[in-house]
């Protein structure tokens, strides 16, 4: 009978521990010497304000539940350290609650937030380290130019904030208030496109006010250039740049002495900086999935460096002598090496990373070069000689006085010729067909039959004979 007892209960109760659901339990009274409870997943939608929580309670979680606001009885806990409300629907968390300057950690992330915790820019809360409202949709929905430039006023003591995907645009100029923050998160590398904060460039407005900050991960914010101010974060040493738009840094970068690891996955990156060299403290240096095709020669000279991922380039030469803990060479156009050791070291950085290939990349044809490749050597040798050397030797008719050697445009390489735009897989196969006689489009001639026409109509009209007793005169009296 117990254990028929015992399954009807969890079958009532599912996965949760009925507490709240029960009607005769009113208190926790009996629960005062508790300093952690965890009431997550419980579906709970208020709580009732004659519950009273342990008065020792340090940490709380309520995450993943239906609540709209931040219980009353939750207020007004006085030794609160840390607080997980994230994965409900609350609007608002404006009122300074008894736990201001007691709280270490409050998560607020995946909410309805119109608008961040007023009392945390305020109140300025001396023990409050991690604060993390991201995934708020509408964080900046409330924001006014006056308002925004009042929050911005503020200088919280928050040491690490965690405000990506809340869309903040126009209105990154809030980060101002972090400027103490050593740990700032305003990427994820989940990308959501209507969340995403546009950054557009680093640094940016707000965020060149954060120059003691330590670890920025930068993922995912649609950062389209880098500027040479870079070098004011003189104490940063993480930084991920991930999954952006960058096809170059500026030298600048390389002032950043203190860094340790650098993420630039996922960008269009055609080359570094050639002082590379100047990174003493780097550790890890991860490019892969970019388009460099080429390396500043010192690069493995840096004295810490141990992980070095090029996965998926277009280097044509790779670095010789590769003295790392963790290195991928692999997916570029040069033969990837294949001793023990190196497949040791490959394996070891792999891991976690799925859907990598092997060797050599193949590279892409396109349809002009596979038809010119059909011909002859000799054919093709002929062509290229014809139709680009001979009429680039005609153009090269640059004077040689000294005046011209000062000119910018002197120097402008003549001998360059932008490659012709491929041609269409449709014209190509007409051509084809005309060639083997199977068919002749009329837009495909020299002159198009519409003009052919046209010419024909125009000189040798065709003559229309009228009948006299149906004639009408037009012409004037006066003629």
């Amino acid at each position: 009978m117990v254990g028929n007892e015992e399954k009807d209960i969890s079958q009532k109760n599912g996965f949760t521990n009925g507490i709240l659901k029960n009607p005769s339990i009113n208190s926790l009274d009996y629960l005062s010497n508790i300093m952690e409870l965890d009431m997550s997943n419980g579906k709970i939608q208020n709580l009732d304000k004659n519950i009273e929580l342990p008065s020792r309670l340090i940490h709380l979680n309520l995450s993943n539940n239906k609540l709209t606001e931040v219980p009353t009885n939750v207020l007004k806990l006085d030794n609160l350290k840390s607080l997980d409300i994230s994965f409900n629907s609350i609007v608002f968390f404006d009122d300074i609650p008894s736990f201001c300057h007691s709280i270490e950690k409050l998560n607020l992330s995946n909410n309805c937030l119109n608008g961040p915790p007023l009392w945390v820019w305020t109140e300025k809360p001396i023990n409050l380290k991690y604060l993390n409202i991201s995934n708020n949709k509408d964080l900046c929905s409330t924001f006014t130019d006056s308002y925004l430039d009042e929050l911005s006023q503020y200088k919280t003591l928050v040491n690490e904030i965690d405000i990506h995907n809340c869309r903040l645009g126009k209105h990154v100029k809030l980060l101002a208030s972090f400027c103490h923050t050593k740990v700032i998160t305003l990427g994820n590398e989940e990308y959501v496109h209507r969340l995403v904060n546009n950054l557009d460039h680093l640094p940016c407005v707000g965020l060149e006010n954060c120059k003691d900050v330590e670890i920025m991960n930068l993922t995912n914010t649609q950062l389209f250039h880098i500027y040479p101010s870079i070098d004011i974060y003189t104490n940063l040493k993480e930084l991920n740049l991930s999954q952006n738009n960058l096809n170059s840094l500026p030298n600048e970068f390389c002032k950043l002495v203190k860094l340790e690891t650098f993420v630039m996955s996922y960008n269009r990156l055609l080359y570094l900086p050639d002082n590379m060299c100047e990174l003493t403290n780097l550790v890890t240096l991860q490019l892969d999935n970019n388009k460099l095709c080429m390396l500043p020669e010192n690069l493995l000279e840096l004295p810490n460096l141990r992980i070095l991922d090029l996965y998926n380039n277009n280097l044509y030469e790779g670095p010789s002598n590769v003295n790392l803990e963790e290195v991928d060479l692999a997916h570029n156009h040069f033969d990837e090496p294949d001793s023990e050791d190196y497949l040791m070291k490959k394996k070891k950085l792999r891991i976690g990373k799925l859907d990598r290939k092997d060797g050599r990349k193949v590279e892409e044809i396109s349809e002009e070069w596979e038809k010119t490749s059909s011909s002859s050597d000799e054919e093709e040798l002929n062509d290229l000689s014809n139709d680009k050397f001979i009429q680039d030797d005609q153009k090269d008719d640059r004077a040689s006085s000294p005046e011209d050697w000062d000119s910018d445009e002197y120097w402008i390489p003549q001998y360059y010729k932008p490659p012709s735009p491929p041609q269409s897989p449709w014209l190509y196969f007409v051509k084809k067909k005309m060639k083997e006689g199977n068919f002749c489009p009329m837009d495909a001639h020299t002159i198009s039959i519409s003009e052919l026409v046209k010419y024909d109509q125009l000189y040798n009209p065709h003559l229309v004979h009228s009948l006299d007793w149906n004639s009408d005169n037009y012409s004037d009296d006066d003629s």
